[in-house]
């Protein structure tokens, strides 16, 4: 998917969350979508919180083997990741266990990213996954280069 076709589903997206929000369109039940978990866009979204979206969006594609082109999630970590990252993510993930971006064995039912600012060349993206359980919402950084667009830091956030 290209990125200008990814800007403009994200407008499209941020455009119908405005009027739905607005109380001026109301979905039939049958209508709303079961592809959970879903970001919320906004209009005023980073170059580096629409990357994190793209990533995180089609990492869990991947994860429910429904990705468009078919991509694992080794391939979509492959296409948004720095090589150190991933290799260090797969390290992460053989020391605890579970998803080393998801950070927990299931997939959250939704999530929502806040952009931290800038410093150094990089973006900080605040990504909050909200769980089914009633779990503690899980929160990460991820860091991006601002240069290449690559994601090259993903931490658990401090509480």
């Amino acid at each position: 998917m290209s990125y200008r076709s990814t800007l403009r589903r994200a407008a499209i997206g941020a455009c119908a969350l405005a009027v739905a929000g607005s109380g001026l369109l109301a979905l039939p039940a049958q209508a709303t979508s079961t592809h959970a978990p879903a970001s919320v866009h906004t209009l005023r979204a980073s170059r580096a919180e629409l990357q994190v979206d793209q990533f995180f969006q089609q990492y869990l594609d991947a994860v429910r083997n429904e990705h468009s082109e078919g991509k694992d999630v080794f391939a979509v970590r492959k296409d948004f990741l720095t090589t150190e990252l991933d290799d260090a993510l797969t390290v992460w993930g053989s020391e605890h266990q579970v998803d080393p971006v998801l950070r927990r064995s299931e997939l959250p039912k939704a999530y929502s990213l806040t952009d931290q600012g800038e410093a150094d060349n990089h973006a900080t993206i605040l990504l909050t996954e909200v769980w089914e359980d009633g779990a503690a919402d899980t929160k990460l950084l991820y860091k991006v280069n601002l240069e290449t667009l690559l994601i090259d830091g993903l931490t658990d956030a401090l509480a």
